[in-house]
């Protein structure tokens, strides 16, 4: 199967995977689907960034879940649902079920990462505008989890770590709705507001559910720069709590890669540019190397387009070697098929992408 953005979607191509639907238990089009048009209209409309195809070039090539499917879209549910009750002001009765349901997800996030061979994060999530803030705190808690056992933290820490990632957003609901729902960049007025959010996590958590210290600070440090520009108290260095430097990380890297309704995403090298401009400035320079080995730039399944003007499919990657994965040759015709690892030196190819073609 590949994957294709959006854009490149046409009529009558057969559905990989499943579009997830506005409900996560509840598909917006499933496995073996013909797409006609007004489906690809659709999908456009409630913002799905691009589906998995199946074609005959790419057999035998399959993205490994990161969660699968079914236990995704439980988490998901379950973070909605907490998301939903913090928006009806937590009650003791209340908090105790919301700690209890997302301690759950959170001990999932981690047996899922825990029980992978690889320590590479490799798959492109399909999500929509709608369920952004949900699906953002999912993978937020899995790419911290991930490097938190890059770097060897206990199962323990782990779990708080999940915490973090799946709650370190939740301020977001007592900021007002035309701000966190704005179709395009803040103002600098609004701006002041949003960045009350971690601040309003911390009071959130803090007030209703009892949970450690240690989540709670790392949610409301998760805005906090290592040099010392962030906020809400312009902590520097190793000041800044483990997890939210950690966080830091994965948030903006999630957010990047993610398509909004005011921008596209971006493209893979320029995140990973952009995230090493950062390191030292922003991110923590130990844990921003440990993360680009964690994650993988071109997830299996992505078309890239090569410096020798071929086109190919991403079979695999390599830990360590992010941007140059092993692929399969689809044009031009003489070389469909053929497979080539780019992490050896002996190939001078290199991956070029949208924005520099």
């Amino acid at each position: 199967m590949i994957y294709l953005p959006i854009e490149k979607l046409t009529e009558g191509m057969e559905l990989a995977r499943n579009i997830p639907g506005i409900n996560p238990m509840l598909p917006f089009a499933v496995t073996g689907c013909k797409l006609s048009e007004r489906m690809i209209g659709r999908m456009k409309t409630i913002g799905v960034q691009g589906a998995y195809i199946c074609t005959e070039i790419t057999q035998g090539i399959e993205p490994e879940d990161f969660v699968e499917p079914e236990l995704k879209a439980k988490m998901l549910t379950s973070i909605r649902d907490v998301f939903d009750q913090s928006l009806k002001k937590f009650t003791f009765q209340s908090s105790k079920q919301v700690y209890e349901e997302i301690a759950k997800v959170a001990e999932s996030v981690v047996m899922n990462v825990l029980n992978k061979d690889k320590y590479l994060f490799q798959m492109i999530d399909i999500r929509d505008y709608d369920g952004y803030t949900y699906s953002h705190s999912l993978y937020v808690g899995i790419l911290s989890v991930l490097l938190g056992k890059y770097i060897g933290l206990s199962v323990s820490n782990l779990n708080d770590l999940a915490l973090c990632g799946l709650l370190h957003d939740i301020g977001k609901t007592d900021i007002p709705i035309d701000i966190t729902n704005k179709p395009g960049p803040l103002t600098t007025d609004e701006f002041e507001i949003m960045k009350q959010h971690p601040s309003l996590s911390y009071k959130k958590l803090g007030d209703h559910i009892v949970i450690s210290q240690a989540v709670l600070q790392g949610v409301q440090t998760h805005h906090e720069k290592f040099d010392g520009t962030g906020y809400p108290f312009g902590l520097t260095g190793k000041d800044i709590p483990l997890y939210a430097r950690i966080l830091a990380i994965a948030d903006v890297y999630d957010a990047l890669n993610s398509t909004r309704p005011y921008r596209k995403a971006w493209s893979p090298r320029r995140i990973f540019d952009y995230l090493t401009s950062c390191s030292n400035t922003h991110f923590d320079p130990e844990l921003l190397t440990a993360f680009l080995h964690c994650v993988s730039a071109y997830p299996i399944g992505t078309i890239v387009l090569l410096s020798d003007g071929s086109s190919a499919v991403v079979k695999d990657n390599t830990p360590g070697f992010s941007l140059r994965p092993i692929i399969r040759f689809i044009s031009p015709p003489q070389k469909a098929g053929r497979e080539v690892d780019l992490s050896c030196e002996l190939f001078n190819l290199t991956i070029i992408d949208d924005d520099e073609c």
